[in-house]
């Protein structure tokens, strides 16, 4: 029942929300116009002029990163292929809300989740779930913004008694687990592979950095959740018993090199290591992407080279079974709530025309009987 062509109706649609990926040449510069014009991600003066200079800059540049993997973004391609077994999932675990729909919809690129509403929002519930664990005013926030304001311009046809939220997700004990597994995974198999002691391993968690003041002025949690997923996932390794050294890094500073971002930089933390080898854990991901196989994979294999002997990064979830199982068990228990919407509140310095409206949209829908 998973496999729901256009023309079906599904009960139940599931609606993935990631900021999508560039499918060929010819998209890369729209993708990046729309992303540096996005006030919700990065804040410019004359956003929309400057925005448009910014992409059409780095244009060339990014096409070359591509160029570097022999791919263009894999996202929607792996998002796709998560969808279809969650919704198989679902549609065993919770046959009362079955058939199960689960597309992606993405922010700078298609299929938006305006499409995907829009194509599918016959579907007596609707779910938009956050694939950030952590989020942030840039990345949730800008999503759900996306997602509200096309909501809101429909006029007579409103979708708020039928939709609801799952966001962040990365304070719970089956995310740390997971995240531990991989670690765990490709730890020991550096150990073994290179004749390597824990000791000699340094394990960085990598997230995408922001400029500092949006965490320390604006109020953005996203550093504090970002820093409280690694301990949770180190607080498993070591009861697993596991002997290293973790630390956190942030990565891909986009935007004016002059605004002071969070640190240390993930290239300095590399720069740093004493140790042999280096294990490096793209915390704030969930599937495969430029910052993964390119920036991770290529930059900063070349910094470590310098430094370490040995090198290897955590892999994605991707299509791990494990993953599929936390998104279908995440619907599940959103289900049993009662689609209760548990988005977080505003910064206390909010800066955003939409964010506050956007919460109370999603928020304020009408608690559903269980189907």
């Amino acid at each position: 029942m998973s496999d729901i062509d256009s023309n079906s109706t599904a009960k139940t649609l599931i609606i993935l929300l990631n900021m999508g990926g560039p499918q060929n040449k010819d998209e890369i510069h729209p993708y990046l116009k729309e992303l540096f014009q996005d006030r919700e991600l990065l804040k410019l003066p004359f956003q929309k002029v400057l925005g448009r200079i910014i992409a059409w800059r780095r244009t060339p540049k990014i096409q070359e990163r591509y160029e570097e993997i022999g791919q263009y973004s894999p996202t929607k391609r792996i998002m796709d292929d998560q969808c279809v077994e969650i919704a198989k999932s679902l549609d065993i675990l919770r046959p009362q809300s079955a058939p199960h729909k689960c597309v992606s919809g993405f922010r700078y690129c298609s299929p938006r989740t305006s499409e995907m509403i829009e194509q599918f929002g016959q579907a007596e519930k609707i779910i938009l779930f956050s694939q950030y664990p952590q989020h942030s005013c840039c990345t949730s926030g800008s999503s759900l913004c996306d997602a509200y304001r096309w909501l809101d311009e429909q006029g007579g046809k409103d979708y708020r008694e039928k939709i609801s939220v799952i966001d962040q997700w990365w304070d719970r004990d089956d995310y740390s687990e997971l995240w531990a597994m991989l670690i765990k995974r490709k730890f020991e198999e550096m150990k073994n592979t290179h004749s390597l002691q824990d000791q000699d391993i340094r394990v960085i968690y990598s997230a995408h950095s922001l400029p500092e003041s949006y965490c320390l002025e604006k109020g953005d949690k996203y550093n504090e959740e970002i820093q409280g997923s690694m301990e949770r996932i180190e607080q498993v390794l070591k009861s697993w018993g596991l002997q290293h050294e973790g630390a956190l890094a942030w990565q891909s500073k986009v935007g004016p090199q002059r605004t002071k971002w969070l640190s240390p930089s993930t290239p300095t933390v590399i720069a740093e290591t004493k140790q042999k080898a280096i294990l490096m854990v793209p915390i704030a991901f969930t599937t495969d992407h430029i910052e993964t196989l390119d920036e991770i994979d290529i930059e900063f294999r070349g910094y470590a080279d310098e430094v370490v002997d040995h090198f290897e990064r955590v892999d994605c979830f991707n299509m791990e079974e494990t993953f599929i199982e936390l998104c279908a068990r995440l619907v599940s228990e959103h289900i049993d709530s009662e689609y209760d919407s548990q988005i977080r509140p505003c910064c206390v310095n909010c800066e955003g025309n939409d964010c506050a409206a956007m919460r109370s949209y999603f928020n304020s829908h009408p608690i559903s009987q269980k189907v």
